[in-house]
């Protein structure tokens, strides 16, 4: 896909975001659209967390611009939970589906209302793009990578949403399961995704442990200040937005995700 042919794509994701109730910054759109538009490795695109399907509209999408012939995402669509008590009680997959109508993705989206540990059960299919939006406790995150990282391709791409939200989930799961492990590689953030490539040759992470160990040195104070409950005082929260926003890397080029297909 030529960068003539994705912003075009990206116009028209963001048509249709219009019809749908933004549960993803603006900002963040293009990234996660390329994730989606460029695959990296063999598999497919699983989405834990739909809410009301905004991602889903953009992953769906961007995946069918690839040649993908569907998505999977799974959730409850139960509320209000342990990371959203605020909001109404019943069930939001009707929203859910009326949403996927309207933007035209409900053919090419395959739902799963439960939990991800229902589906990971009869899951077998390797993963191209794991999206984790889902419980933003650390338990539940944890669950989710642990769950779904198995399956991940060789080369394949694992994004987190809310890395900087206050909930402590994702941004430890990305941390400790993710920038320390031997099994990923480039890696970066966008806005408040965090991601990271999977890489099963240790020697090709290893080029990268210097940008990991850098990040995660960034992202530390953020973490451990969301899992304590408590607010950082404000010189080193100054400090920490600048080591942060120096990794606010939202690439405007396809050639970004040509680079992390080709390299491996």
């Amino acid at each position: 896909m030529s960068k003539e042919s994705f912003d075009k794509l990206l116009t028209d994701i963001r048509a249709s975001l219009q019809q749908v109730e933004a549960t993803i910054l603006q900002r963040e759109v293009p990234f996660l659209a390329l994730l989606a538009a460029y695959p990296t490795s063999p598999g497919c695109v699983l989405e834990i967390g739909a809410f009301k399907g905004a991602s889903t509209v953009v992953l769906s999408r961007a995946a069918r611009a690839a040649g993908d012939e569907c998505i999977w995402t799974v959730d409850p669509f139960t509320s209000p939970c342990e990371t959203d008590p605020d909001l109404a009680g019943g069930s939001g997959y009707p929203e859910f589906l009326s949403n996927l109508e309207k933007t035209g993705e409900e053919p090419f989206v395959r739902a799963f209302q439960g939990f991800s540990r229902d589906l990971a059960k009869q899951w077998n299919q390797p993963i191209r793009l794991l999206w984790i939006d889902g419980d933003h406790t650390y338990r539940g995150t944890k669950q989710d990578f642990d769950l779904f990282s198995p399956f991940l391709s060789d080369g394949a791409i694992i994004a987190f949403h809310d890395v900087l939200a206050t909930q402590p989930g994702p941004c430890r799961v990305f941390l400790h399961e993710v920038l320390l492990s031997p099994e990923f590689g480039p890696c970066g953030l966008s806005g408040s995704i965090g991601w990271a490539q999977h890489v099963k040759r240790p020697e090709v992470a290893a080029r990268y442990f210097p940008q990991k160990l850098k990040l995660y040195s960034a992202l530390c104070p953020h973490a451990g200040a969301c899992a304590l409950g408590l607010r950082m005082p404000r010189l080193r929260k100054l400090r920490y937005n600048f080591l942060r926003n120096t990794y606010r890397q939202a690439p405007s080029s396809t050639e970004f995700l040509r680079s992390l297909a080709t390299w491996l």
